[in-house]
């Protein structure tokens, strides 16, 4: 238990689940009324009265709705007192559902009728807790936006054969992968493909995705019609299928959070001020009154951690209470249901065979509903022609240390029937994180997966090297241990997996780092199959960094191939435009493996060459990565656009834009550019830099935010105008004293409004050879002047000396 930083103050901390529960007890506190005090008010005529609250004297800064009854005494509804900060109870409850103050125990009260109060007096058993929300205020969320357009993602990859053998041709064909979109407001049509060109003719295209999506953000929704993944569970297993589905997508909203968060509650003696820390960083402060408190929706991340409660009165002094929480991504929040439901033909040999599904329609439901924080359930079926297949499941949190789940399922395929356990565990104490799942299945347990896909096998031998079964058993345990000495870490794994035909494997693994001078940093790796001795791998080096993202490793590995001492030095590319990267390594050992490869990122695509030799052979390899991207009016070529983009219209050439404050590159000739790296259904930020723009133009914004819907672009439009037709107009009154800063004003003709500035400055557009402004003064007195305008391109133009009459 936690220690008091405060002489004055002691504090109990309770843990159940997520809930922590912290009690003040200050050594000054507020006397008490007698209890069962009657009212010094007349209460016989039934009135309602609107009192404000005051409990212990304290003002609760609050108003509450009470009854007279005609027996004397007062009554309100529950959910009122809870409100004021009253406890309701049920055998103070009336026949009306209005609640008895006077059968409230330990509760007495008086009214000061001229005043219009209710002081009541009660323990802190009596008053129910004042809920603070520490959780960020969702604001009104941006609508998403989808323009029409289309984008053809490429990948070209160029391989020689070896370079030094006369007797084969260099060149030895080149591969293509390909991924084209058209998006709409009606949603995306995406279709992915690969071919190659080799011998002289181009090969066979082989299909791979053809779906249309669609996503509703309001209802947090995604519809997909084509080849898609089924949704599942931790202990079931999704498979492709050609269909239709449906399925909730909370990554429609950024801002909602699902996991439960840690609350706590506890008591104040006095007003205090509430300081919450989660890992040594303020993530809320607020004022509590006196009395009870609950705190909900405590900033968290998955994972263990500690939170900091700081209580400090008005004498500044101060309660303290650390208070460890776990959150997990094995748990909704209460009240949030997250489901995935499909039907469809199961699709085989993906990426092998572009239309190869099996003829039996099968059908998937999912679920997971937060029944509460502390319990999440679980459920799932599959099944279609002879198949069915459903189970159910639990996660629930283990206290403050870690949470666990258990799941139960079942199969009925003809005659064959089987059942399938599966538990799982996390927890996260005194620096030890450990994950652990175990998982069996019993009889003839089949799913989709199981009774439609095509064993993979080897002709030569005809025997299965990957079997489409069920697991019969899959143990799995990795542990993260604490080191004493600081920036170490020691993981260790392992996995035990007897597979459907019978076969084992048991793979353990160990890895330590330790960073050391200047960020370098030691690690060593090593694993082994308990089932096969001549599986062994190990793994040890130093990693260096020299800045300018250069980074330099050397080590030992041993592998099947024997002992190696490697080599290596690369400096990382980065996402802006004209970056180069590059990188060299080399194996050497009983069989030597060296290579080279060179990167730069244009506006336009990335390139990489390299070259590698293994034994006595060379090979020279190619790649280029890019886009073509419609939209806006325009076409374009830029690096991959994996998701959203945004065509940024400037309006003039060679201004620097940029996107959440890094730049991407400068406007062409027309006033545009493309923005490839933005995220769906969140906040992008793109800005302008004014610098480069023509001292007359006129900027509306250089700060555009927008919210693409999903792989979709958009057009920001800054409206930057070189020919705006606009002044710098410093306006004095009948006596020649500059107008009044925060004046407001008209052009005469068109409406355009206008705001004085300092000195009398201001900047009016829409001019013409003749104007006339109307300024406002204020008090229903205005004044007005003329003068003439004559655009000097390049340069703006300023009217001095304009007198308003």
């Amino acid at each position: 238990m936690p220690k008091s930083t405060s002489r004055a103050a002691r504090i109990a901390i309770v843990v159940i689940g997520t809930t922590v529960s912290v009690s003040q007890l200050n050594a000054q506190e507020v006397p008490l009324e007698p209890l069962n005090a009657q009212p010094e008010a007349n209460t016989s005529d039934g009135r309602t009265l609107q009192l404000e609250v005051f409990i212990n004297d304290a003002p609760m800064k609050m108003i509450g709705t009470f009854k007279e009854l005609p027996e004397g005494g007062l009554a309100a509804a529950p959910d009122e007192l809870e409100q004021v900060g009253i406890k309701p109870t049920t055998d103070a409850t009336g026949d009306a559902g209005l609640v008895h103050l006077d059968k409230l125990a330990g509760v007495s009260y008086r009214i000061d009728e001229s005043a219009q109060r209710i002081y009541v007096t009660t323990s802190d058993d009596g008053r129910s807790a004042r809920v603070v929300d520490a959780g960020v205020k969702e604001s009104e969320p941006l609508q998403p936006q989808s323009g029409y357009g289309g984008v053809l993602n490429y990948t070209l990859f160029a391989s020689t054969n070896t370079l030094f053998d006369d007797d084969v041709d260099v060149f030895q064909g080149v591969s293509g992968a390909f991924d084209a979109r058209v998006f709409s407001p009606y949603g995306t049509v995406n279709q992915s493909f690969i071919t190659g060109y080799s011998d002289g003719e181009i090969d066979d295209f082989t299909r791979l995705n053809t779906t249309w999506s669609y996503s509703d953000p309001k209802r947090l929704m995604t519809y997909r019609a084509g080849d898609f993944i089924s949704g599942g569970l931790s202990w079931t297993r999704p498979v492709y299928l050609g269909g239709i589905q449906a399925q909730r997508n909370f990554a429609l909203r950024s801002d909602l959070v699902t996991l439960p968060l840690p609350s706590f509650e506890g008591t104040a003696a006095v007003p205090s001020t509430l300081e919450v820390y989660t890992q040594n960083v303020r993530t809320y402060t607020s004022d509590v009154p006196a009395g009870p408190f609950q705190v909900t929706n405590l900033p968290a991340f998955s994972g263990g951690g500690e939170a900091r409660v700081v209580l400090r009165d008005s004498l500044g002094r101060e309660t303290t209470a650390t208070l460890p929480f776990y959150s997990s991504s094995m748990l909704l929040r209460q009240g949030l249901l997250d489901f995935s439901a499909e039907v469809g033909l199961p699709r085989r040999n993906f990426g092998i065979e572009s239309n190869d599904y099996d003829e039996r329609i099968m059908g998937v439901a999912t679920a997971r509903y937060g029944v509460a924080d502390w319990l999440t359930l679980e459920g799932h079926f599959e099944g279609g022609d002879e198949l069915l297949n459903g189970g159910v499941g639990a996660a629930f949190p283990l206290g403050s240390y870690g949470a666990a789940s258990l799941a139960v399922a079942g199969s009925h395929n003809g005659g064959r029937t089987g059942t399938l356990f599966n538990a799982s565990i996390e927890l996260d104490y005194g620096g030890w994180t450990i994950y652990g799942r175990m998982q069996r299945a019993f009889g003839d347990y089949d799913d989709i997966a199981s009774v439609t896909a095509d064993p993979v096998v080897i002709s030569s031998d005809q025997f299965s090297v990957f079997s489409t079964g069920v697991p019969r058993s899959l143990d799995q345990l990795t542990v993260s241990v604490p080191m004493p000495l600081d920036f170490s870490s020691l993981n260790l794994s392992y996995t035990s997996l007897e597979t459907a035909d019978g076969e084992n494997s048991r793979i353990v693994g160990l890895s330590y780092s330790q960073t050391m001078f200047k960020q370098s940093t030691f690690y060593a790796s090593a694993f082994t199959d308990l089932e096969d001795s001549d599986s062994f791998g190990l793994f040890a080096g130093l990693s260096i960094p020299f800045g300018n993202d250069i980074t330099a490793t050397t080590g030992l590995e041993q592998g099947p191939d024997g002992v190696n001492v490697v080599a290596d030095i690369a400096k990382s590319e980065t996402q802006e435009n004209g970056s180069i990267g590059w990188r060299a390594r080399t194996s050497e050992g009983d069989v030597a493996n060296r290579s080279a490869a060179i990167s730069y990122r244009a506006p336009f695509a990335r390139f990489e060459a390299g070259v590698q030799q293994f034994e006595s052979d060379v090979r020279a390899t190619a790649q280029m990565d890019g886009a073509i991207a419609v939209a806006g009016g325009g076409v374009f070529a830029t690096n991959r656009i994996d998701d959203a983009f945004a065509v940024v219209d400037v309006g003039t050439a060679d201004v620097e834009v940029q996107q959440q404050n890094r730049p991407v590159g400068k406007t062409n000739r027309s006033g545009r550019i493309i923005v490839p790296n933005l995220n769906s259904y969140e906040p992008n930020t793109v800005s302008i830099d004014p610098k480069n723009l023509p001292v007359d133009a006129d900027v509306p914004a250089t700060r555009e935010v927008v919210v693409p819907a999903d792989r979709s672009g958009v057009v920001v439009k800054f409206g930057v105008s070189e020919t705006p037709q606009s002044a710098l107009v410093t306006v004095a009154d009948k006596n020649g004293v500059p107008l009044q800063a925060g004046l407001s004003g008209k052009l005469e003709g068109s409406g355009e409004e206008f705001v004085v500035g300092y000195d009398g400055q201001a900047y009016i557009r829409g001019l013409a050879a003749q104007n006339a402004i109307v300024v406002d003064l204020g008090e229903g007195k205005t004044c007005r002047a003329e003068f003439p305008y004559k655009a000097e391109p390049g340069k703006q133009v300023a009217v001095n000396g304009l007198q308003c009459l």
